[in-house]
């Protein structure tokens, strides 16, 4: 889970911009204790006008993550996440995120370019005192690093030496566990990578999967697929189940011509020309019996709903952090309020960081009172950089409503539209 982050010259935040999950205590089913005497918030809310900049946080926290753990097989490679703001471009990027892994806190700063890593640090507490993990100083280019291991670490010199050796100045100190084998132990830098590899994903999920390959992956796994109906069934979209199927599949002759005609391998020309292809159906229930409707049939919102199904079950079986973008978005609000409770009640050390412009979820008893999981955004008319409160920090009495306040304008965030009549002459 993230207990907090920062970033500094990204996209649309020129000056250092963060979110903090801590909480004071256990308030409420939104707080979790992480580890003993750490509660952090589960579920974080960020709201705004239209290109406010509330996607680019996620972004931000998404490369921060990225950055950590994927290396470079080539010192010319740009570092491809480094996308300045346009006024500042010329100064390098700075982030820091602080988050836990396996019930341990990690602090992670980095300053970085398209070219190079700057510096970076990062600190772990193993036994809840701060200690070094690694560190590492720009020194030229085409010149090695200077690296700093920590003690506690235990790493052997010819170890510590060949980390240094096939550390880029284009990725980080960490990421070089994927990219050769050691031969001697280095089981502190394994845990952690294979832990955000595992648990921390890209916003809206991992890789580009279609509705058919993440339902189909579902069946097979008894549990998964209980979840999945059971979900789709508690959605009142009637439907009772779904099952995977095999649909004949058109090819059109010309295509079929071209393909064959192609210098490809033969198991690709048989793939494309395939006359099948691998489905979806769902049973759906009337008082004159059950039938079958396809995959493309369902509605935006049935299939939307479905994609987001996947990140829910990671959430509620194991400790996952998600970032979803534009939650909300073609779904009736009660299934939305829906989702949202499904994770709140059911998830223990999971985190849901979502961009929403369904404001309603303010008037919810259970956000209205827990204030800190809410972020305002927008952009200063001045310097065009986008900004971040924390719904907490307006001193805004109990009593009073966040809703209300924030859709009269009190907290800003709202976009200003001027008229609505329209003059086209000189």
């Amino acid at each position: 889970m993230i207990r907090d982050f920062w970033v500094k010259n990204y996209l649309s935040i020129r000056d250092k911009q963060g979110l903090n999950f801590q909480a004071k205590g256990p308030a409420s089913e939104l707080v979790t204790e992480v580890t003993e005497g750490v509660f952090l918030y589960k579920l974080g809310i960020l709201y705004g006008s239209n290109a406010s900049g509330k996607s680019n946080m996620l972004i931000a926290l998404n490369e921060v993550f990225r950055l950590l753990v994927l290396p470079k097989s080539d010192a010319t490679r740009k570092i491809t996440g480094y996308i300045p703001f346009v006024l500042t471009k010329d100064k390098p990027t700075e982030m820091h995120v602080s988050f836990y892994a396996n019930g341990v806190r990690y602090d992670y700063d980095v300053e970085f370019n398209d070219r190079y890593i700057f510096k970076e640090s990062l600190y772990y507490y193993p036994n809840k005192s701060k200690s070094l993990f690694y560190e590492r100083k720009f020194v030229g280019d085409n010149v090695q690093a200077e690296i700093k291991f920590g003690s506690s670490l235990k790493l052997l010199v010819k170890t510590q030496e060949s980390i240094r050796e096939n550390t880029l100045n284009n990725h980080s100190v960490l990421s070089v566990c994927r990219k050769i084998a050691f031969t001697d132990d280095i089981a502190p830098f394994n845990t952690l990578h294979n832990w955000i590899m595992e648990n921390y994903h890209d916003v809206d999920g991992d890789g580009e999967k279609g509705l058919v390959e993440i339902l189909r992956e579902a069946y097979s796994d008894p549990k998964k697929r209980k979840f999945y109906n059971t979900m789709l069934q508690k959605a009142d979209l009637n439907i009772l189940e779904y099952k995977p199927i095999v649909e004949d599949r058109f090819v059109p002759n010309d295509f079929r011509e071209r393909i064959q005609r192609e210098n490809i391998p033969e198991d690709v020309k048989a793939e494309l020309l395939k006359p099948t292809t691998d489905s979806i159906s769902f049973v759906n229930h009337s008082i004159d019996g059950d039938f079958d409707i396809p995959i493309r049939w369902q509605s935006k919102g049935t299939q939307k709903y479905i994609r987001i199904l996947e990140a829910l079950y990671d959430m509620v079986t194991s400790g996952h952090v998600y970032y979803l973008d534009e939650l909300g978005e073609d779904l009736h609000y009660d299934l939305l309020y829906y989702y949202l409770n499904v994770f709140i009640f059911n998830s223990e050390k999971s985190q849901l960081i979502i961009t929403s412009q369904e404001t309603t979820l303010l008037s919810q008893d259970l956000i209205n009172e827990n204030r800190g999981v809410v972020w305002f955004v927008e952009k200063n008319k001045e310097t065009a950089s986008s900004e971040y409160s924390r719904g907490d920090s307006f001193g805004l009495h109990k009593n009073l409503s966040l809703y209300n306040s924030y859709r009269i304008g009190r907290l800003g965030a709202k976009p200003e539209l001027g008229s609505i009549f329209i003059n086209l002459e000189d």
